[in-house]
């Protein structure tokens, strides 16, 4: 039997969620290693479980605080600009995506 197409809605049972945090955190973080060393970027991933745990990765070459140091660097109209950039990516239609 394939898998089931999941609808991406917040999962109302709690210990749900917390089973699909479980299975797919090592997914997401081995996403963000790959992405590091094929695109050579600095990359922090800060993530909380249901139960309030935190998981945090950065790429090899990067620390937490030269990520962050780069990001203050960006004057607020940069912030403002990339954020709104990325909002409009989002929301463009992909070839790969089901229009509902």
């Amino acid at each position: 039997m394939g898998r089931v197409k999941l609808k991406i809605k917040r999962l109302e049972s709690y210990s749900n969620r917390q089973v699909t945090y479980s299975k797919r955190r090592t997914g997401i973080l081995k996403k963000a290693k790959e992405l590091s060393i094929l695109c050579d970027i600095h990359i922090i991933l800060l993530m909380f479980s249901p139960t309030g745990k935190p998981t945090l990765f950065h790429g090899e070459r990067s620390s937490i605080e030269e990520v962050i140091a780069k990001f203050a660097q960006l004057t607020p109209q940069e912030r403002a600009k990339r954020k709104l950039e990325s909002l409009e990516a989002l929301r463009k239609p992909s070839r790969n995506w089901t229009m509902i």
